[in-house]
């Protein structure tokens, strides 16, 4: 999963988004509880993700929300599991 978060040291902190975003290489202690959403969701492959940023340092991060259920596989579990729990009962 590429990212657009370049982490260095050497550069000064920048939010160039959705193109770039310049990071520190570590977080400080006022990344607790300053830390923003940058831009809406996306997506990569099955995964939802945002970048969060710190308001105070600009140290920034990809946080994956969740998975993007897969609707094919969804539907044979479910067919998988209406048939599971059924018993064959003999008929006299």
């Amino acid at each position: 999963m590429a990212t657009i978060v370049e982490y260095t040291d050497s550069k000064a902190p920048q939010n160039l988004y959705p193109h770039r975003i310049i990071s520190p290489s570590h977080s400080s202690a006022c990344c607790f509880s300053d830390m923003e959403p940058i831009g809406a969701a996306q997506q990569d492959g099955n995964w939802m993700y945002e970048y969060k940023r710190c308001r105070s340092c600009g140290f920034t991060v990809r946080v994956i929300g969740r998975e993007i259920p897969n609707e094919t596989l969804i539907a044979e579990l479910r067919q998988i599991l209406a048939t599971s729990f059924q018993r064959n009962v003999p008929d006299f």
